[in-house]
């Protein structure tokens, strides 16, 4: 299970809403073992598309050593559907090219109401993860 403190999803989600009408993308970082986020990396879209994404190479890489610096994992990788629904396309499924994160996918339909839910992504299998969201003062997202 992913569990994500609300001011980490609404970062998330701000970073999404900026983007549109073309889709965002980026990680999410923290801890494997307990699944608790503990960071997000905002990551051009370097296609522009309101259809596709492809990361920015430079900023992936960046995020990339910046959190093995810190010790994180990646947990996840986050992108939008401006205009579709909150499930993987066939593009997603083919393109999933780490096994162990999770795919976290906002659904902008309606813009004030984003509809998020997360799948891990194995191959053609797609099997949707639970996500809790948490406050900050939560005690169990220690």
């Amino acid at each position: 299970m992913l569990t994500i403190e609300r001011p980490l999803l609404e970062e998330l989600l701000n970073h999404l809403q900026a983007c549109y009408p073309q889709e965002g993308c980026g990680l999410l970082a923290g801890n494997e073992a307990t699944g608790v986020v503990t960071a997000v990396y905002p990551i051009e879209n370097s296609l522009h598309s309101p259809t596709a994404y492809r990361m920015d190479p430079t900023q992936q890489v960046q995020a990339m050593l910046s959190l093995e610096e810190r010790g994180w994992q990646m947990l996840a990788i986050y992108h939008s559907h401006p205009q579709g629904p909150e499930l993987p396309s066939a593009t997603d499924v083919v393109l999933a090219m780490y096994p162990d994160a999770l795919h976290v996918i906002v659904s902008l339909q309606d813009r004030a109401a984003p509809m998020v839910r997360t799948f891990r992504i194995v191959g053609q299998d797609v099997v949707e993860q639970s996500m809790r969201v948490v406050q900050p003062s939560d005690e169990n997202c220690v």
